[in-house]
């Protein structure tokens, strides 16, 4: 056999990196450029991802009308709480000391303020509602029933003799009851009406209103 010569055998060793050429771009993974468009399936799901709405808080409910009475803890006193279409008014009272309170309820919540710092904050729910009232530097929680009339909240306010009277009553479903009257600013020796009654203040009569007379009055 003759031997090759030097001519074609570099034509055979061309020949044959040519065709390895061609294999090893045929067995190679194809990869494509972003810039060319092509698809990136993460960058896609991570978008998808923080698209997605987050869920929404729904508001718990509020009673439109509403009455609660109960005991304040660790002070002795009552408190009352009325709502009417999201408007609240509240009074705390031991017989001795006073606070009447307003504000509003929404989101399952009670947030009332008064004179002198006075506050209350409070849940309802489960027929009641229950949380912590504020009065100078004390602090007392509480939690208060449903009640219905004549149980709840009174207030009068009249001029008598002259002298400006203000007074409110708390009653309880238990027959506990609470009030303070005040003329001209001043604590007065006058008796707790049964509810709904009048009360006597200097020898006359005064009309305790309920809390749908009332509630536009508190200041």
């Amino acid at each position: 056999m003759k031997r090759l010569g030097p001519v074609l055998t570099l034509a055979v060793g061309a020949v044959m990196t040519v065709a390895l050429g061609a294999l090893s771009a045929t067995t190679s993974p194809t990869t494509q450029d972003a810039a060319q468009g092509g698809p990136a399936p993460v960058a896609e799901a991570t978008s998808e991802a923080s698209a997605s709405p987050a869920p929404s808080k729904t508001a718990k409910p509020v009673p439109a009308k509403a009455d609660y009475a109960g005991r304040v803890r660790g002070n002795g006193g009552l408190i009352a709480i009325s709502i009417r279409n999201g408007k609240a008014v509240g009074y705390f009272c031991d017989g001795r000391i006073e606070a009447w309170l307003k504000g509003k309820a929404a989101d399952g919540r009670v947030t009332l303020s008064g004179p002198g710092g006075a506050s209350v904050e409070a849940k309802l729910g489960g027929g009641r509602a229950a949380g912590t009232l504020e009065f100078g530097a004390e602090q007392w929680d509480f939690a208060a029933p449903t009640v219905k009339k004549p149980s709840g909240l009174y207030r009068a306010s009249a001029i008598v003799r002259g002298a400006q009277v203000r007074a409110g009553w708390i009653y309880l479903d238990d027959g506990s009851r609470v009030g303070l009257a005040l003329v001209d600013g001043e604590p007065a020796e006058v008796a707790i009406p049964e509810p709904g009654e009048n009360a006597t203040v200097n020898g006359e009569e005064v009309d305790p209103k309920d809390v749908d007379e009332f509630i536009g009055e508190i200041s």
